[in-house]
């Protein structure tokens, strides 16, 4: 029996949108943990931490301290999935659970452990869990999500937005675009932060005023864990009024190099990291993403549609210690997509997904990042953070109408294309945020800071009609017409700027209660005024290990 080859195309699809193809550089039976373990609020190490396996059905005791510099390591450990504990006299135990250790890459952890309020004569020592949000100003509506929970999630596909639509309160949308409704509040209003700086829509395809998309530009593995607010948020966040990615890059390996190569559904991906110089333990990490659709049409595989999405993506950090408790590190993330829809080349019968019947639609988009952070842990129990980047989000489309009849064949005899619609909307910012985080003692602490955003316009709109007259011969080509062209929008090199400062203070007036009271404010360039003070309160208690009130 003889089988066609537009039989097996769909069911290769199917078996590549199922299956990931991928290849390490090593295959171990172990494999090393390590990192470092901070104070939450002056950021410095803390030396001594007790570090164990907490794994169930262990023979032996696992273990380690935390050195000078607040580092550990763990060497040969199985592979699979492990539960680590980590504990300090003076400080809330730390409970990770659930982390997925693989042949193919070191596992490189950051943990930040919260000082006790009171004496541990007077207070049983709770822990802190998987899962309770990073920023310690973040005590209502935060949670901390793993790269590894991107992937776990139902129907995340390695994307934050897709696996935040499985927490409560939040709401996402059809299988083609990662949009999400935060208790009621507009899409595009949720507010997208990397390393500190608030960037714009990180989602191929995105349309312009919106925060969703197809596919996420920022992909997971370059993640380091990261915190989502669904509303009452800290006060260092604003210009938002529904909810806040707040998503950090990992550092990459400083001490050996790692390589890696994956074919799946959302695109063929390649990752490198390691060393720069490992005597000042810098390091670099960096990705790259094609569309595998795109590679998919090109070899002919029908992917369901004639209009397929393009797009490419990459991001970097390079991360540089520097002495006196300093650190620089230098980001970038970026994207760019495109997509032809040419109802113009179909038949009536063709699948076309997207876009209008009656024109050809041109649409295209990129974003891009790239940022320079400074840190710094000073004397007097003060952290410091500064950030400078600059960033650029452009949005184009143009339409042509299509003027011709459909022929019995289904196709269309195309006439002419009359362009109807064109735009082109290019935003390019600068940012600079400064922030510092003073620990007063281990009941008060107080963050402060600001964030200015320089804005530069280019928005352009045009668009026009154009109609069909009467006519009574088939064979005679159809008359039509079209009104002036009206420019909706015209902006060009408009500038304005956006500042936005901030003051938070956290109280701990018991082990089981925190406070935080904080204020932020904006100022915008076009309107030349000041917004009122916007006040924030926040109160935790908690009742035991499985209960508490926000």
């Amino acid at each position: 029996m003889l089988i066609h080859t537009d039989m097996i195309k769909p069911y290769l699809i199917c078996l590549a949108s199922m299956m990931v193809f991928s290849l390490q550089a090593q295959e171990n039976i172990s494999q090393t943990i390590r990192g470092q373990v901070i104070d939450t609020d002056g950021k410095y190490p803390l030396t001594g931490v007790t570090v164990l396996l907490a794994d169930e059905g262990l023979e032996e005791l696992v273990g380690t301290t935390t050195g000078q510099n607040g580092e550990f390591r763990l060497e040969n450990v199985p592979l699979g999935r492990h539960h680590l504990k980590f504990s300090f006299m003076g400080y809330k135990e730390v409970l990770l659970s659930n982390l997925i250790l693989t042949s193919s890459k070191e596992l490189i952890l950051e943990i930040a452990m919260e000082e006790l309020a009171i004496s541990l004569a007077d207070v049983e020592v709770r822990a802190t869990r998987s899962g309770e949000a990073q920023n310690e100003m973040a005590i209502v509506s935060g949670s901390a999500f793993t790269v590894e929970e991107t992937d776990r999630y139902a129907g995340s596909r390695g994307d934050p937005a897709r696996m935040a639509s499985n927490f409560a309160g939040v709401q996402g949308a059809d299988d083609s675009r990662n949009d999400i409704v935060i208790r009621g509040n507009a899409p595009g209003s949720v507010l997208w932060q990397l390393e500190g700086i608030n960037i714009p829509n990180p989602n191929h395809v995105g349309a312009s005023g919106t925060s969703g998309g197809p596919v996420n530009i920022i992909n997971n593995k370059i993640l380091a864990n990261s915190d989502f607010y669904t509303g009452a948020f800290p006060a260092e966040f604003g210009n938002t009024v529904s909810g806040v990615f707040d998503l950090k890059f990992r550092k990459g390996n400083n001490e050996k190099h790692e390589k890696s190569f994956q074919l799946g559904f959302m695109g063929a991906e390649l990752f490198l990291e390691g060393p720069i110089n490992k005597s000042s333990r810098s390091s670099y990490l960096v990705g790259y993403r094609y569309s595998s659709l795109q590679l998919f049409s090109a070899l002919g595989i029908d992917v369901g549609t004639t209009a397929v999405p393009r797009y490419q993506d990459f991001a970097f950090k390079f991360n540089f210690p520097l002495k006196n408790n300093g650190n620089l590190s230098v980001f970038a993330v970026g994207g760019k997509s495109n997509i032809d829809i040419k109802v113009s080349e179909e038949s009536i019968e063709d699948r076309n997904l997207y876009g209008e019947k009656d024109r050809d639609q041109y649409f295209g988009s990129r974003m891009a990042v790239l940022g320079l952070s400074y840190e710094k842990v000073l004397q007097n129990q003060t952290y410091m953070k500064a950030t400078l980047a600059a960033s650029q989000e452009r949005v184009e489309a143009d339409h042509y109408y299509i003027v011709g009849r459909v022929q019995p064949d289904g196709f269309i005899n195309v006439q002419d294309l009359p362009a109807i619609l064109g735009y082109n909307f290019t935003t390019n910012k600068y940012s600079q945020v400064l922030s510092f985080f003073k620990k007063i003692d281990n009941k008060n602490t107080l963050n402060y800071g600001f964030q200015n955003d320089i804005f530069g316009f280019n928005l352009t709109d045009s668009a026009r009609q154009v109609s069909i007259l009467p006519q009574n011969d088939p064979s005679a080509p159809l008359p039509y017409q079209s009104t002036p062209w009206v420019n909706r929008w015209n902006v060009d090199g408009t500038m304005a700027v956006l500042a936005q400062p901030y003051l938070q203070w956290k109280h701990k007036p018991t082990e089981t209660l925190s406070l935080v009271v904080g204020l932020h404010q904006q100022y915008f360039s076009l309107t030349d005024s000041w917004s009122p003070l916007e006040p924030r309160l926040g109160m935790n208690w908690k009742l035991d290990e499985t209960q508490k009130i926000s």
